[in-house]
């Protein structure tokens, strides 16, 4: 199982839900916790790290992501199968850049567990599902099916991809002030030498590793996320460009020029 929230280390929030894990789901094998530090109820940082991470643990693992801002109110809380994986999160678009329409895709039937508290369905409805899920419940036990459009789909627009433009957006800034696009490096073809990046009117040339440019050169490269990303060789490019997330980011093939807005 793995556990991705925004409660972080501080508080007793994520050990009182491994606990209930404990209890409830003896057959568990192991927990692993992806993050505790996504930004209090940022829901698109916390699709960032779960859409990336994933698809790298074995099959059968449930996913319980609890990024939650409408804790407390009607909103639904998914269970969904996606290429042998489980997932259980907050029906608020975290799970959507993940699902597919022809996933199974469930809504949680709350009235299966004594009163929640208003504030900590993470401990009192999330933990005790993903419990019965590592003990062979189905997702027809935990709650009724949803069809396409009965939960929230993406929200945001992906990048738009011309045979020599690609317009994105920076989609997350890590911790090294590395800057991740919302492009795929696949959109690049064969020769990523062949484009060039425009932030904020800095130019930006590909170089094949962080380690290929000069200390403190701008450089943008296929990371390992398979995502366009802009990095500076020994420094902190979201700082040096004073840029963040949703910032625009134009990619142009040599030779094109680029469109007036």
């Amino acid at each position: 199982m793995t556990l991705l929230t925004d409660f972080g280390s501080r508080d007793a929030y994520v050990g009182c839900m491994k606990g209930v894990l404990l209890s409830r789901a003896p057959s568990l094998r192991s927990i692993v916790d992806l993050t505790h530090d996504v930004p209090a109820q940022d829901t698109r940082a916390a699709t960032f790290h779960l859409r990336h991470a994933w698809a790298w643990f074995p099959t059968g693992t449930v996913h319980v992501a609890v990024v939650d801002p409408g804790v407390g109110t009607e909103r639904a809380i998914l269970v969904a199968r996606h290429e042998g994986h489980f997932f259980l999160a907050p029906d608020n678009g975290l799970l959507a850049p993940i699902l597919e329409p022809t996933d199974a895709v469930h809504a949680l039937d709350v009235t299966h567990y004594p009163a929640p508290s208003a504030t900590f369905h993470g401990r009192d409805l999330f933990a005790p599902a993903a419990a019965r899920l590592v003990e062979g419940a189905t997702l027809e036990e935990l709650g009724p099916g949803l069809r396409p459009g009965q939960w929230i789909g993406a929200t945001e627009p992906g990048p738009r991809i011309e045979a020599d433009r690609i317009a994105g957006r920076v989609e997350h800034v890590d911790r090294f002030g590395n800057l991740i696009l919302d492009v795929p490096g696949a959109a690049l073809g064969v020769d990523t030498g062949d484009w060039v990046v425009e932030i904020q009117g800095v130019r930006v040339d590909f170089a094949p590793t962080y380690g290929s440019a000069g200390v403190g050169a701008l450089l943008a490269l296929v990371d390992s996320y398979d995502r366009v990303e802009i990095a500076e060789r020994g420094g902190d490019a979201s700082s040096r460009l004073d840029v963040g997330r949703g910032t625009p980011v134009t990619l142009l093939r040599a030779g094109a020029t680029r469109r007036q807005p």
